[in-house]
């Protein structure tokens, strides 16, 4: 992540450091990334560049911190807008994303994030400094929406199974990001996402099943 030399700079630096690098990420692909044009379109020298990153992924990594703080900001509004309505916060945050992703050098920011890493990676936040993935449990989004869901439109879980149902909605919201980059229309992608979400709601074996059978070993 950046040292705290970049952010001592005045928000006003900082902005246009990011935008500048935003910029760059939304006119190549990640491989071809260039420091100099990033450099050049902050006015800034090489030297302070590496005073303030590691390298390119470094900088991506600020990027996607900004990022998933406004993804966190919005889910916690959606929260508390429907009192704690999750299925609502996650209809809101799609569409907002696709919304966002119609802006022209967001999309192809975006386009040419997925081309490297998969949606799921990109919903589950970038790896940590030294390349170790950090504990999405611990994360700011998990926490956010775990504490303030609405109790009474889901059946109680603990943090690990209620992790595993938000990553399995979280991974449909990123799928159908990437549906909009392939083409899909915004009016498929939402039905698609519906239909989704009611699996996830209602389940797909019959009330009177056993549910789930765990393989067995010998």
């Amino acid at each position: 992540m950046p040292t705290e030399r970049f952010y001592r700079l005045s928000d006003e630096k900082k902005k246009l450091i990011r935008e500048a690098a935003f910029k760059e990420f939304a006119r190549v692909p990640i491989d071809k990334v260039s420091i100099n044009q990033i450099i050049k379109e902050a006015d800034i020298s090489r030297g302070s560049f590496y005073t303030y990153f590691e390298d390119k992924w470094d900088v991506l990594r600020y990027i996607f911190e900004e990022s998933q703080a406004e993804v966190n900001s919005r889910c916690g509004l959606y929260l508390k807008e429907s009192d704690g309505d999750i299925w609502f916060m996650l209809n809101r945050l799609l569409n907002k994303l696709l919304e966002m992703c119609a802006d022209q050098q967001k999309f192809a920011f975006v386009k040419n994030v997925l081309s490297h890493a998969s949606s799921e990676e990109l919903f589950q936040g970038f790896p940590c400094k030294d390349g170790q993935a950090c504990d999405p449990l611990e994360s700011e989004l998990m926490q956010t929406v775990f504490q303030n869901y609405n109790r009474s439109l889901i059946k109680p879980m603990d943090p690990e199974e209620f992790f595993s149902f938000f990553q399995l909605a979280m991974f449909s919201v990123a799928i159908e990001v990437k549906g909009y980059f392939e083409g899909k229309t915004k009016e498929e992608l939402l039905k698609n996402f519906e239909r989704k979400m009611a699996i996830l709601q209602n389940g797909v074996c019959p009330v009177s099943d056993g549910g789930f059978i765990k393989n067995e070993t010998a």
